[in-house]
């Protein structure tokens, strides 16, 4: 998401209940102290709301979109978090240089834009890996919309949950929704990527999270690479 009008359509939007939930969840599993990485951090609402509860964590934000980064440029500078939240303009399916090791790997509402979600998980893997403390690997804590069972049920969500949103914002959330994946397609990806340990759940009528410590397994046959099933 870089297009100019998109980025301020998501920017002006009232994600503040959703990305609150995404901060506190984030804590009560990895606790009041680390280092953390959001990939596809999108505005830095939630690296921002993170450091406001636990003043003992610094964020490492990473968004693929330089219009993103702007706009969570400004959001940090004004909340005078600049010490603790570093942004970088990267890849979350590739980042192999990071120095360091980070004791939660966060991301929230970019799932759903990748179409092929087997190199981020397998990312997401290996970054919890190299988690400093006590040689544990670190926490994941992603959180993504889940789609709905037709274009009907999404429509319906799109009308309960963004009254009062511009067109685009509208239009955006449908089409989110539907590129989405579901709770079953996301246990395949993780069985795809060799990764263990995390527990996919559903939390509402529209998100799904996946949590926990992975842990390394065999990959399944790159054959058996999960895809979305049509609507």
């Amino acid at each position: 998401m870089d297009d100019r009008l998109e980025v301020e359509s998501y920017r002006d939007a009232d994600f503040s209940e959703v990305n609150d939930g995404v901060a506190r969840r984030a804590l009560l599993l990895a606790g009041p102290r680390g280092r953390a990485i959001d990939l596809g951090t999108g505005p830095a609402e939630i690296p921002v709301l993170l450091c406001r509860r636990a003043p003992l964590w610094r964020v490492l934000a990473v968004d693929a979109s330089r219009n993103m980064l702007r706009e969570a440029a400004r959001r940090v500078a004004q909340e005078g978090l600049g010490q603790r939240i570093r942004l970088l303009l990267g890849d979350a399916k590739k980042l192999r240089r990071l120095p360091g090791g980070f004791d939660l790997v966060l991301s929230n509402s970019l799932l759903h834009h990748l179409q092929d979600p087997i190199p981020f998980w397998r990312e997401v893997g290996r970054l919890a890996g190299l988690a400093r403390r006590g040689g544990k690997r670190g926490m994941v804590m992603v959180q993504d919309l889940a789609r709905p069972a037709d274009r009907a049920s999404a429509r319906r969500l799109v009308r309960l949950h963004s009254q009062g949103a511009a067109p685009l914002l509208k239009e955006l959330f449908y089409r989110s929704l539907l590129a989405a994946f579901t709770p079953r397609e996301v246990r395949a990806q993780l069985q795809a990527a060799g990764l263990g340990g995390l527990n996919v759940r559903r939390i509402s009528d529209r998100h799904l999270v996946v949590y926990g410590r992975p842990v390394r397994r065999k990959a399944a046959q790159a054959a058996a690479r999960p895809r979305r099933s049509k609507s």
